[in-house]
């Protein structure tokens, strides 16, 4: 999406609905503020709330930081946002009050809402920007959220706080990548590479498929760790620059199934070293274009699969809310932050320390 059109998109979402009375005036929130720092954001005591129709009024217990949550609030992403945007697209809560249109939910649910609010189901397209939890409207991070209710699934009792303030951001893209895209099968290999949020979501998911897993990291501490979540093949790419030839030994020259591309078109050669015949590659990650462009080692001759994905609809949310429901399957979470140090939470997402996901606890 260009400038003009991304644009364009955000001036729509702000025309959509007519303002409607809310049970609340204002609420606490975090504005991401000028950008440049993580220490330029700024804590608003009253911000005046506002429902539309078609919305809901959450009372946010959990929210989680994502990668590009941090682009966001230093102004890196796509364009620069105002100051006043409320940041965040991963969280949960519970439905206070309804829009006079909502019929499908109701006060009291527990909820949870995809990012980009506006993809129900079928095919992604860039149009979807217009409606994007956290980047063109206001996010999680608020001690009451508004959201659009095209986007919002309620959750069982079985998926906890912590785990469901998780699923709209790293779990549905793991989710999309493996199971609606890639289609893992019993027996498989799932190469991951990291051990950041998407990456975790993806070996609980890949293991609860009967896959085999693989992981790539710069520490051998965060490796142990993957191997005690049950990846058998582990490397450090630090070490181990060829670690995509290490892993297709690895396989017994079978090489992997399904790559998380977590990294993006630097890594691209490697993972694809590490592939076997007829893999699939899922690109998640959005690192900048190298100095030297991919070579794409093995692209034809082992007819491998490379496809791009953004996120995931309200559809699969709801799929993969049933799966981490019926298979117990809890987030791992790294460390959590109160609601007053926001800005602590964001310098440590930001720094390579993490293993899983980073929380803010609003109550």
């Amino acid at each position: 999406m260009n400038r003009r059109d991304f644009l364009a998109a955000t001036a729509g979402a702000a025309a959509i609905g007519e303002a409607a009375a809310a049970p609340i005036a204002t609420t606490r929130a975090w504005e991401i503020g000028p950008p440049g720092a993580y220490a330029t954001m700024r804590l608003i005591a009253d911000r005046p709330v506002t429902m539309g129709p078609d919305d809901v009024l959450v009372k946010v217990s959990h929210s989680a930081l994502a990668a590009r949550d941090l682009g966001i609030a230093r102004g890196w992403f796509l364009v620069d946002k105002p100051p006043e945007l409320v940041p965040l697209s991963e969280g949960v809560g519970e439905v206070v009050a309804t829009g006079e249109r909502v019929r499908r939910l109701s006060a009291g649910e527990r909820v949870t809402c995809v990012h980009f609010a506006g993809w129900v189901d079928g095919p992604w397209s860039p149009s979807y920007y217009a409606v994007d939890i956290g980047n063109t409207v206001d996010g999680w991070l608020a001690e009451h959220a508004v959201l659009p209710s095209s986007g919002v699934v309620a959750l069982p009792d079985e998926v906890d706080d912590e785990t469901a303030a998780t699923l709209a951001g790293s779990g549905i893209t793991a989710w999309q990548a493996l199971m609606e895209i890639a289609r893992v099968k019993p027996g498989e290999t799932v190469l991951s590479l990291g051990t950041g949020g998407v990456s975790t979501w993806g070996v609980m998911l890949a293991l609860a498929s009967g896959a085999r897993v693989a992981v790539t990291s710069s520490s051998d501490d965060k490796l142990a760790r993957m191997r005690q979540l049950g990846a058998t093949i582990t490397v450090n790419y630090r070490t181990t620059p060829n670690w995509g030839e290490v892993i297709f030994d690895a396989t017994g020259g079978r090489g992997v199934d399904v790559v998380l591309e977590n990294v993006g078109r630097e890594t691209l050669d490697q993972s694809l070293l590490a592939c076997g015949n007829n893999a699939r590659v899922i690109m998640i990650g959005t690192a900048p274009l190298p100095e030297q462009l991919p070579k794409m080692p093995g692209f034809y001759i082992k007819n491998i699969m490379l496809k791009a994905i953004s996120n995931g609809s309200r559809r699969m949310l709801a799929d993969m809310v049933r799966a981490v429901a019926a298979n117990d399957i809890q987030a791992i979470v790294d460390r959590r932050f109160t609601f007053d140090r926001v800005p602590d939470a964001f310098n440590y997402m930001a720094s390579s320390s993490r293993f899983g996901k980073v929380l803010i606890r609003h109550v």
